[in-house]
């Protein structure tokens, strides 16, 4: 006795939802990867503390500013409709001599 294959059910299309607000800021969207310090309070062997590896986080985000000392970035952000004012959330600082990478996104 053969069974029949069950038939799946056809996957839905998703709706593309538009956004609510224009994408016109006057920034670059960018994808930083750099390192980052790990520090722990517990107690350890020798081969655990030589275990021990630094974090390299990613960021991705929106350059608000570099200069020579460090490098700031926004995820997230807010525009007011009438007065074209922007306020932004989600902000890291992150010391240039940390900075591996950065990628400029499209």
């Amino acid at each position: 006795m053969t069974r029949k294959p069950k038939r799946r059910k056809p996957r839905r299309k998703r709706k593309l939802v538009e956004p609510t607000q224009p994408n016109d800021i006057p920034f670059s969207k960018y994808r930083i990867e750099w390192c980052d310090i790990i520090s722990d309070s517990g107690w350890a062997t020798d081969k655990e503390f030589h275990r021990m590896k630094l974090a390299f986080p990613v960021n991705e985000g929106w350059l608000f500013s570099k200069d020579k000392y460090h490098v700031k970035v926004f995820a997230s952000y807010d525009k007011d409709v009438d007065t074209n004012e922007i306020t932004f959330g989600d902000r890291t600082m992150i010391p240039l001599a940390c900075v591996k990478k950065m990628v400029k996104l499209k």
